[in-house]
């Protein structure tokens, strides 16, 4: 089943071109430069419809768990974001998207806390594992998944096509001590020890 699935995803690995945009292929565990500043998003290696080589209603085959992807402060791993693409059955339906935050104990400030990554979570708790608990709807299109990245506030936001798919505070740059300020997230990388190992692409 994974190998029907890496077939379906390897069809998707050329370089995008992306108007007003660059973009570069995401190695596993080879951090890109990113400014947070500029339009930034990270397309993945589907276009959230189910594959038609596989059979409907086989175990795993409803959705796909993409790798994740690491956001850092220069060398210093902050955290991991996880999508869930819930498939849509074509192009022009809707599937949806689960996201999940890691927060790096060390880094990240990870703590255990329970909190989600609605829109009014508290800018102070870093939970090590914070899912939302709610699904975000896309239409499904011939384009690759594309999640939109943007720092508001104390926290990084999560869009798809403009819509809000969640968010996680960004942690302190001393742990424990507000005063100190908050780390600057200027690098991503795709996870060095994912399991499907297709590099998503950033777009800047």
């Amino acid at each position: 089943m994974l190998a029907r699935t890496l077939t379906c995803l390897l069809a998707m690995t050329v370089v995008l071109e992306v108007k007003g945009l660059k973009c570069k292929k995401l190695p596993p565990g080879k951090l890109r430069k990113v400014n947070l500043k500029k339009e930034t998003q990270i397309y993945f290696p589907t276009n959230g419809v189910r594959p038609s080589n596989i059979k409907p209603g086989a175990q795993s085959t409803d959705q796909v768990a993409l790798d994740g992807i690491e956001i850092y402060s220069r060398k210093t791993l902050l955290m991991k974001l996880y999508l869930t693409v819930n498939y849509a059955p074509t192009v022009g339906q809707q599937g949806s998207l689960m996201l999940m935050f890691e927060h790096d104990m060390f880094g990240g400030c990870g703590d255990e806390s329970m909190d989600g990554c609605s829109q009014d979570i508290p800018d102070s708790t870093f939970p090590v594992l914070r899912p939302c608990l709610d699904s975000a709807p896309f239409t499904a299109t011939d384009l690759p998944v594309a999640l939109q990245l943007s720092k508001e506030g104390n926290f990084l936001v999560v869009k798809n096509d403009g819509k809000f798919v969640g968010k996680a505070a960004i942690p302190y740059k001393k742990c424990g001590d507000p005063s100190k300020g908050r780390q600057w997230i200027n690098a991503v990388a795709a996870e060095a020890d994912g399991v499907i190992k297709i590099e998503p692409q950033l777009c800047q």
